[in-house]
């Protein structure tokens, strides 16, 4: 069965509702061995401050990204575990590299820690909010790193109440909001386990126009059985 990679538009709407839970819903993790804790039952969110890279950041606001679609690729792992990104073209541009080994980084990061054989990867270039109320994705875990512009924004939320119109959440502030180059693992409702009201509340945070474009990576696991 051939893999297929996740649209950002396969996304549910939802409100929330507050749960003792809520708290320890979101992780922050200094240390990346520590993103293993998104497999504890009680995790929906894990978030791991990083230092951003200035130079990845300003090339992405340089003419020859302006016209640039970003990518979307099946990235397959081989049997020792390695993604094979080769095939991946980005524009011309003397930070080509540094960008092409932070996207090595990331879906190495992605591939040790899921174990899967092939890896759904995104790259969005966006002038506004792709996604902007509050939802909650059909996906088991994903990566997001926001490499220019405002990051994901979360709610702190164990528990989500669909009997609640989807408004409701949408005007309710954010918890938390990832910072450029932080990693972000969410938990979607396709996590074995997880019923279709249990996932990460997040969102896509507004951007001005002095920060377009916004550069997003998503990285989602992609099985063949």
């Amino acid at each position: 069965m051939e893999p297929t990679i996740p649209h950002p538009t396969a996304m549910r709407p939802v409100a929330y509702a507050a749960s003792p839970l809520a708290m320890q819903s979101t992780r922050r993790v200094d240390r990346l061995a520590d993103l293993s804790e998104i497999f504890e039952s009680d995790v929906l969110i894990c978030h791991h401050p990083r230092r951003a890279c200035t130079r990845i950041m300003d090339a992405f606001a340089q003419p020859v990204f302006q016209s640039w679609p970003g990518l979307r690729a099946v990235v397959p792992v081989s049997s020792d575990g390695i993604p094979q990104i080769d095939r991946l073209r980005l524009p011309e541009h003397p930070e080509a590299a540094a960008i092409t080994a932070e996207i090595r980084f990331l879906t190495q990061l992605y591939a040790d820690l899921i174990g899967c054989p092939s890896i759904g990867l995104r790259v969005e270039r966006l002038d506004r909010a792709m996604c902007p109320k509050w939802h909650v994705d059909r996906t088991g875990i994903r990566l997001l790193c926001t490499w220019r512009g405002p990051g994901t924004e979360w709610l702190d939320a164990a528990g989500i109440d669909h009997r609640a119109l989807p408004t409701m959440a949408g005007d309710s502030p954010a918890s938390g909001r990832a910072a450029p180059f932080d990693l972000l693992l969410l938990k979607g409702t396709a996590w074995p386990g997880h019923a279709e009201q249990r996932g990460a509340i997040h969102r896509s945070p507004s951007v001005a126009p002095e920060a377009c474009p916004r550069i997003i990576l998503a990285l989602d696991a992609l099985w063949t059985d």
